[in-house]
This record gives structure tokens, C-alpha cells and sequence, in this order.
């Protein structure tokens, strides 16, 4: 008789409702977020999450976010609770934004949040000139794996290389990518280059900046 692999029981227990998923540090710290149970929600695991905000550092307080492909909002809830002054929370599936909605209820923080129900590459293009709460000092980018798995496939690569012609984001702007951990990052993307990638198993982030990042001192 064969025996049952109890990791994937673990998996299949884990896909089959809404899970729950703890934000890690700050003004929130241990507090529980509902997570969307449509199966196309991957939240960044917490050992990946807690080193990308201990990059990040200070550079979170009192920042504009932009939480893209937010599906909980897990990433604009972590930034708000650390302390970022408001979060854009962009999503286009409607299930995922009644329950970003509801956490943002749930901590009480719905003044400090923007939710956009919207295609990200329709919303934020360079013909566009205006968007309100941007120019974004953090905008993070956590789409589907298979989304960005292939540089030379889908809409995704092309629109990150035209990013800095949007109104999004400025010289100042940090670009914080969630991505799985075989991709190899590339080391320039259009006006961004890759200022640090960190692996964790199958999980990896990256962070870009502008080629031509204003030095801090020359303000």
C-alpha cells in the first residue's frame, strides 16, 4: 500500500480555502490578514518578506506605496504597518480586492489606502501623464511566476523597460520584485539596474533603482 505524502497533504489543505497570512513586523506586528481563496494568490513567504523590508529599512517610513498584483495586499499592509504614510493597492481580479478591502478595514488603516481594481499595464503607461499618489517612492511588483518566467514572452518585460516614462515613478523611486528563485534577474532592464537579488530556495526578491539614481547629498 502506498503511503500518502504528508507534504502534499499540506499543499492540497492549503489550496482548498482562504488561509490567513501574519504581517511580521511594526505598528501591526503579528496581526492575521485574510488571504483571497481563488488559487491565484501566492503570498511571499515571511522569511523572504521580513529580509526584503530589513533591506529596505528606513526607506519605508513615510513613503507612498504601490502594491501591484497585490492579491491580499499582504506587501502594502507590511509597508503601512512599518510605517509608510499610504499605500496604492492595485489589483484586477474582484475577489482579491473585496478581501484587500476588508484588511484594510480590519486594521483600521482605510484612509491610508487607495484600492484600484484595474489592469497594472493598461493603469500605468506613458500615455498617461497624471496618477494620483505618484510619483512612488516604493513600488512593489509580485505577479504570477509564469507572468515573468520567460524575459523575451508577454507583456510584462516590455512594460517594465518603459516604466520610468510613466508618471508612477521618478530618479528616486526603488523597484522591489518578487520572483522565483531560478529566474536570473537581469542586470539592467531598460533605465533600471539591479541593485541587490536575494535567494531563498524557490523564493527570490530583487531590487532595482534608476541607472541615473540622483545622489542622496546633491538632494
Amino acid at each position: 500500500m502506498r503511503r500518502p505524502d504528508p507534504q502534499a497533504h499540506r499543499v492540497r489543505r492549503a489550496q482548498r480555502g482562504p488561509g490567513e497570512v501574519r504581517i511580521t513586523a511594526g505598528e501591526f506586528r503579528s496581526r492575521a490578514l485574510m488571504c483571497p481563496a481563488t488559487g491565484l494568490v501566492r503570498p511571499m513567504l515571511n522569511k523572504v518578506r521580513q529580509a526584503m523590508f530589513n533591506v529596505l529599512a528606513d526607506d519605508v517610513k513615510d513613503a507612498v506605496i504601490w502594491d501591484c498584483f497585490a492579491g491580499s495586499g499582504l506587501l502594502g499592509f507590511e509597508a503601512l504597518s512599518r510605517g509608510a504614510a499610504h499605500c496604492v493597492f492595485v489589483e484586477s481580479d474582484p475577489r482579491h480586492i473585496q478581501i484587500i478591502e476588508a484588511n484594510a478595514r480590519a486594521l483600521g488603516v482605510r484612509a491610508r489606502c487607495t484600492v484600484l481594481r484595474a489592469d497594472l499595464f493598461s493603469l500605468v503607461n506613458s500615455a498617461r501623464s497624471v496618477l494620483e499618489h505618484a510619483p512612488a517612492g516604493i513600488v512593489f511588483l509580485d505577479p504570477p511566476h509564469a507572468m515573468i518566467a520567460d524575459p523575451e514572452a508577454g507583456p510584462f518585460w516590455p512594460w517594465l523597460e518603459n516604466l520610468h516614462l510613466t508618471p508612477l515613478v521618478n530618479g528616486y523611486t526603488l523597484l522591489l520584485l518578487g520572483h522565483h528563485g531560478q529566474l536570473e534577474f537581469p542586470a539592467e532592464v531598460g533605465a533600471w539596474r539591479r541593485a541587490d537579488s536575494r535567494r531563498y530556495g524557490n523564493a527570490a526578491f530583487t531590487i532595482l533603482v534608476r541607472q541615473d539614481h540622483p545622489d542622496e547629498e546633491e538632494g
